[in-house]
């Protein structure tokens, strides 16, 4: 049973989160009968899904939205921003139902009818208004009493005359009762002869008189829930008639039963055949990321033992074992492979969740919005997908508050009223490239001056660079706002996105020009777990660098290097002076009386030239956290297993190639004017 709960919640989430790009695409774009069908099948499959794991107030709930749906499904209302926000929110009340249910059980919440209610209203045209608290007294209650009193109707319900699996027409008389009364009610039928009897076909037909406060519309929306071909009819009673159903021949009286709420409810439509779904079903399966995580686990150690494998055979090992050992790296390489794809999920599962919060963002704001997604298709590790889903939140919520103009400012720019927000994704070198672009303000560099001087970073007299002045947007405690708000400007976000994502072996660049927008774009490995790296030997030690970040190698006889300002050496490579870095000197080893390499590196668009011993070779290597198992090393990503079982720490390059290029000067100006 938890895993079938689990599978629920699964399934529910991505229902929900489909529901709401489809809501968000419709007021964008406008109706068109696809989409629509789409949202609908979405709610009813929920719906089924709920009653069928006994979850009653997420089913009722869900079939009154389900009534609202279908007429929209039917063009006999408009789709109106009235509707979309309460649809809208009636997601996110289930998404909170959700979650309570997996600790209190079949729980309801107020809310939902507040929403029905209100959505009723919507529907018959009226204006929403606030649904009144419930009288605390009964006086209070005679006195206060403004609930819409219900109005009795005649209705006439044949269903289609065929019926899939899902649509019975019995449940749908017991869905009915959750929207009205029914006073009475009569079944009709004319059954052919045995030989023109169809199993499929409804012979039967339904006269009742109901009691509702609510819109008939819902109720016919529900009967006509039976498939395409129904007929329903509804006619108000006077209310001084007597509900009554003239009697017939063929007519007898049925009670209708109630529908045990862990009936299963099928999701296939009719002209989906068995055949079909099961291929369907058959191309893919749901897996917990416990498993997907445990066998990951379970092929970085095979990689391990694979290069123990094949560092333990020497020149006396027999030919045949030469080549099944050549053969197994092979094989390992394939499964490793295989199984990163399975951890490589479409960016799209992140990008997803953001023109919901973009668009109730600019309508607190009071601007206008338009959210470009480019490249969801990029794959990136789930790993690093969790650990993205923040520090991308705190710069989108960021470009609206700060960036954007309100569209009265806009206009006197001489710009479009709707500004444009921008999301991408790219993969290159090895790395994902994510970037966030603004059409708005842009940052006012000279009010961050200011900032900076009454933090005291800065004196009246300094004239930092353009680049040091957008560094400062990255130091804990400067903020741009004018205001305080629930949003921002308390000086606290953009140094801790900075952090988040270097912790992921990442950098963040931000580019900006006044008046016409600003852009910031992260670049995080493609994976955390497993790589292709370089082995380097230092004073017989062994260290590792990420293979893409390689550029070159030189002996250093070829090329002529000198000091600069006492502290940076720097040699030349082809008329270029790129900083040098004595790894011995870095990790603190004695220097070593061989010549030795120098190994050109490059990240970011920028390079470093490090000096070592002797070049290891090539190698697949796993990564192990130093923070999960020791503490955090400076200048280093982690630490892998050697085929001799030896451990050997990882390069960071980035924080290398800022050590040499002296990128701690900002840090030690602020000290010095502190």
């Amino acid at each position: 049973m938890d895993e079938l709960f689990q599978l629920f919640y699964d399934e529910s989430n991505e229902m929900l989160e489909g529901m709401e790009q489809i809501l968000l695409s419709l007021e964008e774009r406008g109706p068109d009968p696809e989409t629509v069908n789409a949202l609908f099948r979405y709610a009813h499959s929920f719906k089924g899904n709920s009653a069928a794991m006994g979850f009653t107030h997420l089913s009722k709930f869900t079939h009154g939205l389900e009534s609202a749906m279908e007429v929209l499904r039917k063009e006999q209302r408009p789709l109106t921003p009235e509707m979309t926000n309460l649809l809208l929110q009636a997601v996110d009340v289930i998404r909170s139902l959700l979650e309570r249910t997996r600790t209190e059980g079949d729980v309801g919440d107020p809310q939902c009818e507040v929403i029905l209610q209100q959505l009723s209203q919507v529907l018959q045209g009226a204006p929403i208004t606030p649904t009144p608290a419930a009288p605390s007294t009964p006086a209070a209650a005679e006195v206060e009493n403004t609930e819409p009193q219900p109005v009795q109707y005649r209705v006439s319900y044949q269903p289609a005359p065929t019926l899939s699996a899902e649509h019975d027409p019995l449940q749908l008389l017991n869905e009915l009762e959750a929207y009205c009364q029914i006073l009475e009610c009569r079944f009709t039928h004319q059954i052919p002869p045995l030989d023109a009897l169809k199993p499929d076909a409804c012979y039967g037909s339904w006269e009742m008189v109901v009691a509702t406060a609510f819109e008939p519309a819902i109720l016919r929306a529900i009967l006509e829930l039976s498939a395409e071909g129904a007929t329903v009819q509804i006619e108000p009673l006077a209310s001084d008639s007597t509900a009554t159903i003239a009697d017939s021949s063929e007519t007898t009286t049925a009670a209708v039963q109630p529908v045990s709420s862990s009936t299963p409810s099928a999701t296939t439509t009719p002209s989906t055949s068995p055949v079909s779904a099961q291929k369907t079903e058959s191309q893919s399966i749901r897996v917990a990321t416990e498993k997907i995580d445990a066998l990951f686990n379970l092929v970085s150690e095979i990689v391990i033992a694979q290069s123990m494998l094949s560092t333990a055979q020497s020149a006396e090992t027999d030919e045949r074992l030469r080549n099944a050992i050549t053969q197994m790296e092979r094989h390992v390489r394939e499964l490793h492979e295989r199984v990163m794809a399975i951890r490589l999920l479409p960016i799209s599962y992140l990008f997803n969740r953001f023109p919901r919060m973009v668009r109730d963002t600019a309508n607190k704001l009071g601007k206008k919005v338009n959210l470009v997604i480019e490249g969801e298709e990029t794959k990136l590790d789930r790993t690093l997908l969790e650990a993205l889903s923040d520090p991308l939140t705190h710069l989108i919520r960021n470009a609206i508050d700060h960036g954007i103009e309100t569209p009265e400012e806009r206009r006197r720019a001489g710009k479009p009223e709707t500004g444009t927000l921008t999301l991408s994704a790219y993969q290159a070198e090895g790395r994902i490239y994510i970037e966030v672009r603004d059409d708005g303000r842009g940052i006012d560099l000279e009010r961050v001056r200011q900032k900076a001087i009454q933090l005291g970073w800065l004196s009246e007299h300094d004239q930092p660079s353009r680049e040091t002045l957008l560094d400062f947007i990255f130091q804990p405690g400067l903020s741009t706002a004018q205001q305080v708000s629930d949003l921002s400007g308390r000086g606290v976000g953009m140094d801790v996105v900075k952090r988040n994502v270097e912790s992921l072996g990442g950098t963040i660049s931000l580019q900006s020009e006044q008046g016409q927008g600003t852009r910031l774009q992260i670049k995080v490995p493609l994976t955390l777990a497993i790589m292709d790296g370089l082995g380097l030997n230092v004073g017989g030690e062994h260290y590792l660098v990420p293979l893409t970040t390689v550029v070159e190698a030189f002996q250093p006889e070829s090329l002529q290097h000198s000091a600069m300002f006492d502290t940076y050496e720097v040699v030349n490579v082809r008329g270029r002076f790129v900083p040098l870095l004595r790894l011995c000197q870095f990790v603190g080893l004695p220097p070593s009386d061989e010549a030795g390499l120098i190994v050109v590196l490059e990240q970011d668009g920028q390079q470093i030239a490090l000096q070592i011993d002797s070049i290891v070779g090539q190698q697949q290597i796993v990564i192990k956290s130093l923070e999960e198992n020791f503490v955090r090393v400076p200048g280093f990503s982690g630490a892998t297993i050697l085929g001799d079982g030896r451990v050997a720490l990882i390069l960071d390059v980035g924080e290398l190639i800022r050590h040499a290029h002296g990128a701690q000067k900002t840090e030690r100006a602020l000290a010095m004017a502190g």
